[in-house]
């Protein structure tokens, strides 16, 4: 055990006696290990925040829908729709797992301001329980948010600012009602919202439940209810759970309802790792020959340990423990050369809305924000080891296999 200790000792002043390699060694794994921690939190990040923002942006985490709404979905019908909106509320209420519910009515229509209209999709919202349910409410961006006792819209900030509208405003709303009728409504601007996502911002046009009813002749009536619920329940088993208490309609995931994000998203993981698995794969193999090449120079050193005495195993530890004291270096410096990048990404975040192209089907929200997890700094940490360890282990057990005399002669490593 003391002889064991020893060694330990030995190989630490020997680390510090070869400054320039050992320097050389730590700077190669402490690049690699500050790789693959802020890459490993940067996907984890993006996978999470991703799907997470998807559902308090859009979509929830189940929804209840008409039964053959799915393959209509594209032309927004109303005559496939929830009756008795809030009898089945509270009945969804009631589940335990459920969190909340809220009815939505989703159809098309052409907005005005007198001077010119334009044609978006309208979301007819339970302002309240929206409230709980998506995040629309703290993305308001100029005005107030939607109340059931007053009729009003949310209008995009890039839609708003292309008509020239402003909260208090009047605009002009034509839509169609599930009878196939074209109605019409004068109705004011409650607010701007800004989710910092195009596709919603300049193309959907958000208003209460009450006045959506009027306008469409749905007496009561829904065309999904998107809900949340308690945490520790997934949507797989909330699906699962929903399905069997018979409510009528069909339950799905919210991954249904995003399969362009879905789809997106896990090409994008697959190519954030391969890229990431390659950058290393190359610092690795610099280091890999570093640590070769740092046996090969010492074989007269090792040559003259094993003429005072030393045992091939002895030597062999003694150089594997080197390495282990590289990696262990190594492993410091990088935890504290990454924290400040961690910190940043981690609690400050990317402001990436101006570098997000439009035609993307992921509502990143304003800032996107890394996720680190202490299972990363595992195995970046492991993986220097093991880098170090495996360019160490061959050349160090052919060198622990040398004839005193060669080696004293600088007989090279084979």
């Amino acid at each position: 055990m003391e002889s064991d200790m020893a060694l330990i000792l030995v190989a630490l002043r020997n680390v510090f006696r070869n400054r320039r390699r050992s320097i050389l060694n730590i700077i190669a794994l402490c690049l690699g290990t500050c790789l693959m921690v802020l890459g490993l939190g940067w996907v984890e990040g993006y996978h999470s925040y991703v799907y997470t923002a998807m559902q308090n942006f859009e979509s929830g985490e189940v929804q209840l829908i008409p039964e053959g709404y799915l393959q209509e979905e594209r032309r927004l019908p109303l005559d496939l729709n929830l009756s008795g909106y809030r009898e089945l509320k509270d009945r969804l209420l009631s589940v335990p797992e459920v969190r909340e519910a809220t009815g939505r009515i989703d159809f098309s229509l052409r907005l005005s301001n007198r001077k010119e209209s334009i044609y978006l999709v309208g979301r007819a919202i339970d302002p309240e329980s929206e409230a709980n349910t998506t995040v629309l409410a703290d993305y308001i961006h100029s005005g107030d948010y939607l109340s059931s006792q007053q009729g009003g819209v949310l209008i995009g900030k890039a839609l708003a600012e292309r008509m020239a509208v402003q909260p208090g405003d009047t605009v002009y709303i034509v839509a169609q009602d599930k009878y196939g009728v074209e109605n019409f409504i004068d109705i004011r601007v409650a607010g701007i919202f800004n989710y910092g996502f195009p596709p919603i911002d300049k193309n959907v046009v958000f208003m209460d439940l009450a006045s959506a009813m009027d306008l469409l002749s749905m007496e009561d009536e829904v065309t999904r209810i998107v809900m949340r619920l308690n945490q520790g329940i997934s949507p797989e088993k909330g699906v699962s759970l929903l399905r069997r208490q018979d409510i009528g309609g069909e339950i799905h995931s919210w991954k249904t309802f995003a399969q362009a994000t879905v789809s997106a998203v896990e090409t994008d993981t697959r190519s954030f790792y391969l890229m990431l698995i390659i950058l290393y794969l190359l610092i690795v193999l610099g280091l890999l020959n570093s640590m070769s090449m740092s046996v090969h120079e010492r074989t007269r050193e090792i040559g003259s340990l094993r003429a005072l005495g030393m045992k091939r195993r002895e030597v062999l530890g003694l150089l594997l423990a080197e390495s282990g004291w590289i990696s262990l270096i190594s492993a410091a410096v990088a935890v504290v050369l990454s924290m400040p990048m961690v910190w940043y990404l981690g609690s400050v975040g990317l402001d990436i809305t101006s570098r997000m192209p439009e035609s993307i089907p992921v509502p990143f929200g304003e800032q996107f924000y890394a996720d680190f997890r202490i299972r990363h700094f595992a195995i970046s940490l492991a993986a220097a080891t093991l880098s170090a360890m495996v360019g160490t282990i061959r050349p160090s057990v052919k060198a622990s296999r040398l004839v005193v005399a060669e080696a004293l002669r600088g007989g090279r490593i084979a």
